[in-house]
């Protein structure tokens, strides 16, 4: 029999669809979710090692493209978005790193209620948490929740990369302070922290369980179904699929598609910009033009290092790589968050704020001059699987990702079908702030493996892109941007694109209507710096408990 009503029908099985669905239905309410992709929960790629890189551009994942984006050499940028039950959980890597607790102040103090700073959302940290250190600081850490989260040596305490050591000891030399918990605060260098358990990736949909939930996968939503009563605000009532069906929430429509599907769930339900929904002739329910609007992402540069000696397991692929404890996680051993000197990132500060007019954007601005607030993130990995990059013990690759970007795109339809892919435009790379921080962040990676004793000890040189010159620790900044420019990506962290402030309340209601809220990255009104997964499974957590009226 067909399913044609539940209390809560939620649009999207990832990341905060499944976690808010299990929380409601924990209640006793009946919860409905609706999935477009498949449900692969029997498929072994979801959870292993490597299967993130193996699932890319898969059916299981929705791969959308940019438009060209000018200020990166015109090119077209991938961004992939789980199509499962489980969503990007499936494809991501396992990073658990919450954002510095100045961003979520940050955040607070943006959309001006307080619920929304760090203390308002350590409860949730903590509830999402089961901990690996039972000794470590219980205020910050919670020790029985969904998500087993370790360091790299709590997950096996073999488990020491062979430039474990010498890469510590670089930044070291650098002046970068060892953070023993990034938890108590992002900047420096820590151990990387991940959502692994027993060698496995942990995707939201298993891990939550979504017990007593309905799932109706391979299912796709047209829109939302609004009761537009004369002289009355807009009501969520339920959903219409691309079939037809119509399915009824008794309580309430909550969208959880992503910052890509999301504004596009919205503007063909006939919320968001009037012009451009009287371009593809959909009724206009509620004028809302901020709808698809601040989308950002942590954009980044990867590079490629060979070392000096291939011989020693320094890298996948040599034939000493063969210790099971390498495949218990991510082959990671430091995450470096750095704060940029503020002799730089006031120059760029003082730029971008002069060509704005809008006063929000400036103070959110001003916010990147916080005293030790980090603005980028560098990491070593030992497994460069990319192509054209050989998998022989011979490379190893770092990632440089802007944690705090400052650079707005948006998302926007291209036609009234929700089958057709949404038209996405990130604008990356636009502003000083990112430029300034994205070159400093190379900069630094460029002196700790070529310009330090541990470093020139161990790693040979940059092995740069077919048909361009290879950064040194001499290369100027101009260099740097250039390369960032031509090769530069983003770390597939989209959010913003439904800022709260603005398209939601604080509630995470939707403006000008009733009974309909949206939960995910899309609702992020700033910049959070760490790994996003962590921040959105607290989000979820914290939802449903505003929906249930038991919020702290």
């Amino acid at each position: 029999m067909a399913i044609t009503e539940a209390d809560y029908v939620i649009v999207g099985a990832g990341l905060t669809g499944c976690a808010l669905a299990t929380r409601l239905a924990d209640s006793g309410a009946s919860v409905l979710v609706i999935e477009a992709g498949k449900d692969a929960s029997d498929d072994e790629r979801t959870t292993t090692a490597f299967g993130g890189f193996e699932l890319t551009g898969s059916e299981l994942d929705w791969a959308y493209k940019t438009v060209p984006q000018k200020h990166t050499a015109d090119r077209v940028h991938d961004e992939i978005a789980g199509k499962t039950v489980g969503g990007g959980s499936i494809l991501n890597y396992g990073g658990w790193f919450r954002g510095d607790s100045t961003d979520y102040d940050e955040w607070a103090r943006a959309v001006g209620d307080q619920k929304w700073n760090h203390a308002g959302f350590l409860p949730y940290f903590r509830k999402t948490e089961n901990f690996y250190d039972k000794n470590a600081d219980k205020t910050l850490h919670g020790f029985d929740g969904p998500f087993h989260v370790t360091s790299i040596s709590g997950s096996d305490a073999n488990r020491k990369y062979g430039l474990r050591d010498h890469i510590k000891d670089a930044y070291t030399e650098l002046g970068v302070p060892y953070q023993p918990d990034p938890s108590k605060g992002l900047a420096g260098i820590c151990e990387f922290h991940e959502s692994w358990y027993k060698g496995k990736r942990q995707p939201a949909n298993l891990t939550y369980g979504l017990k007593n939930v309905k799932v109706l996968s391979e299912t796709l939503v047209q829109k939302i179904i609004l009761d537009t009563k004369s002289g009355a605000e807009p009501i969520a009532t339920g959903v219409q699929l691309v079939d037809g069906q119509q399915i009824t929430a008794r309580k309430e429509v909550i969208v959880c598609s992503g910052s890509f599907r999301s504004p596009q769930v919205l503007m063909l339900s006939g919320i968001g910009d009037k012009s451009v929904l009287s371009k593809h002739s959909i009724p206009v329910a509620v004028d809302l033009p901020t709808v698809g609007h601040g989308l950002f992402d942590h954009f980044a540069l990867f590079q490629f290092y060979q070392v000096k000696d291939p011989s020693g397991p320094n890298s996948m692929g040599n034939p000493h790589w063969t210790d099971p404890s390498y495949f218990a996680g991510l082959p990671v051993d430091w995450a470096v968050n750095e704060v940029v000197p503020a002799s730089i990132m006031q120059k760029a500060v003082e730029h971008d704020n002069a060509n704005t007019d809008d006063e929000l954007v400036k103070l959110q601005n001003k916010a990147l001059l916080a005293p030790n607030r980090p603005h980028v993130e560098e990491m070593t990995l030992y497994a460069p699987i990319l192509p054209g990059i050989p998998v022989n013990g011979s490379i190893v690759a770092t990632s440089i990702m802007l944690l705090l970007p400052t650079s707005r795109g948006d998302v926007s339809i291209q036609s009234a079908d929700a089958k057709d892919a949404p038209l996405v435009n990130p604008n990356f790379y636009a502003t000083a702030a990112d430029r300034a921080a994205l070159t400093y962040g190379t900069k630094r990676v460029l002196q700790a493996f070529l310009n330090t004793k541990s470093g020139q000890q161990h790693i040979e040189c940059e092995v740069p892109p077919p048909g361009m010159q290879a950064l040194t620790a001499e290369s100027t900044d101009e260099e740097i941007d250039a390369r960032i420019r031509n090769v530069g990506v983003n770390h597939k962290h989209a959010m913003g694109s439904n800022p709260m402030g603005k398209v939601v309340d604080t509630e995470l209601r939707v403006k000008g209507v009733k009974g309909l809220r949206v939960c995910d990255a899309s609702i992020f009104p700033v910049s959070i710096g760490g790994h996003p997964q962590a921040t959105l499974y607290a989000l979820a957590e914290k939802t449903a408990d505003m929906i249930l009226g038991r919020h702290e």
